[in-house]
């Protein structure tokens, strides 16, 4: 491809699938094997552009997409203008990519992804081709530093050590780890000691990390790789304080909840949250750390209160505890581990006081959908399992059958596809009942633009 003719973004986006996509067709830890290495030449080979702006690196099971997003909007608040980088991607691609709050234009996702095809190229010629997910890492980079942004978020794909995101030379300013629990156990391991470690490896020599409470032998790892490191850190609920001043109130969804927090920096009080959910009080405890330590190191004042408050009064993310529809409530979240089944099931009961709940459930098939489901399923009167449009979906048949021989009472139905799953669900939901969409960023997406399509035709 030559760089002085640039393709549409309907052939960048087709020249990017070219690439393998472990998102698609599942991670084995051979396509991880040298993933590293891969990244590393395919930056220099850009000139190394993630040397050159102040970044924030987040790793963990559970939250990693709300901190990183609540971080990005803090540190525009205080006026920096700040890149964020998140997967997977919900609707669209350039979702992933975001600066200044907005996902990436179309034209200006060309121009980052350029160069960076044309260096992943010339490394397939040589027989060492990068991944989809390390070309879309470094494109982001791209994209970043043709935007001189002053302030770059990354979220990690998959575990820390290996992931894209652990780029070298990374201008570090701080680290975060979120709550670590069991998942993609064939690549990071079976233990939650070996996955900590996995994550922890983000960690660098002298640069501070904020961390979730976290399972004993989880914090140890974390503490032990920070010490050896001369890493300080600060660990939520110890070094900064947040407490919830005013919960979600029931059925009002949209007004969220109101938290005081207190840093090593400041004070921040009754700052009105609007994500979903109880475990967003640590998540924003932690976000807040983090742009604590990226302002000091920016030698900046603590962000204005106000500024926060407008920050985080309307931030909600795609298919996170999203609502897409009102009677009855339809909930779309991407819920894929059991942890974030057990998120998802204490916000549905404590943010909801509502009439008969349907839950629409498909999984991919490395997920531990029996643990999930037995979190979930005696919430709901009723189940429809689905597909959706990946090879690794679990069949529908196969997750009925799990229900009826654990959950006979829990009614059970089986939809040939999204579009027949939410026609199952709304008519088998009162008015004043809840439709519950989990098991997958995948089915989440695709249940968010049949809600759109449907709130459109309503209007």
């Amino acid at each position: 491809m030559e760089l002085n003719t640039l393709p549409t973004y309907e052939e960048t986006l087709q020249h990017l699938d070219t690439f393998h996509n472990q998102e698609r067709v599942g991670v084995t830890p051979a396509a991880m094997n040298g993933g590293s290495e891969r990244m590393a030449r395919l930056m220099k080979r850009l000139g190394s552009p993630q040397a050159a702006i102040p970044a924030l690196h987040v790793a963990g099971t559970k939250g990693k997409g709300s901190v990183t997003h609540m971080v990005a909007a803090a540190l525009t608040a205080a006026g920096l203008k700040t890149g964020l980088y998140t997967s997977p991607h919900v609707s669209d691609i350039r979702e992933r990519i975001r600066i200044h709050g907005r996902p990436i234009g179309e034209m200006r996702f060309v121009e980052a992804s350029a160069p960076v095809l044309h260096e992943a190229e010339a490394m397939r010629r040589e027989g060492v081709a990068p991944s989809w997910f390390e070309v879309m890492t470094a494109t982001a980079i791209v994209a970043f530093k043709n935007a001189r942004v002053e302030a770059m978020v990354l979220e990690t794909g998959l575990g820390g050590r290996l992931d894209a995101t652990n780029l070298p030379d990374l201008r570090l300013v701080a680290a975060g780890i979120t709550t670590i629990s069991r998942d993609h156990e064939n690549i990071l391991g079976s233990s939650l000691t070996a996955i900590a470690g996995e994550k922890a490896a983000i960690i660098r020599r002298n640069i501070p990390v904020v961390a979730m409470p976290q399972d004993a032998g989880v914090m140890e790892v974390i503490r032990d790789r920070s010490r050896a490191l001369s890493a300080p850190l600060f660990v939520v609920g110890k070094d900064l304080q947040v407490e919830c001043r005013k919960p979600v109130q029931a059925d009002k969804p949209s007004i969220g909840q109101r938290l005081d927090f207190e840093t090593w920096r400041s004070v921040y009080p009754d700052i009105p949250v609007a994500m979903l959910g109880r475990h967003q009080i640590e998540n924003a405890g932690m976000a807040l750390g983090l742009v604590d330590l990226f302002l000091e190191y920016m030698d900046r004042e603590p962000l204005d209160v106000i500024a926060l408050k407008r920050a985080w009064r309307s931030l909600t993310l795609p298919a996170r505890m999203e609502v897409v529809g009102h009677t009855p409530w339809h909930i779309v979240d991407g819920a894929h581990t059991p942890a974030s089944a057990w998120a998802a099931a204490e916000t549905v009961t404590e943010a909801f006081s509502t009439g008969e709940r349907t839950l629409v459930f498909g999984v991919a098939k490395d997920k531990d959908y029996g643990t999930m489901l037995r979190v979930l399923a005696p919430l709901f009167k009723h189940i429809v399992v689905t597909p959706f449009d990946s090879d690794r979906a679990v069949a529908p048949e196969e997750l009925d059958a799990f229900i009826k021989a654990e959950f006979p009472k829990v009614k059970t139905s089986v939809a040939i596809d999204p579009t027949h799953a939410l026609e199952l669900a709304q008519a088998a939901t009162p008015v004043d009942g809840l439709i519950l969409t989990a098991g997958s960023f995948y089915l989440a997406g695709e249940m968010r633009k049949l809600a759109e399509g449907q709130a459109s035709l309503a209007r």
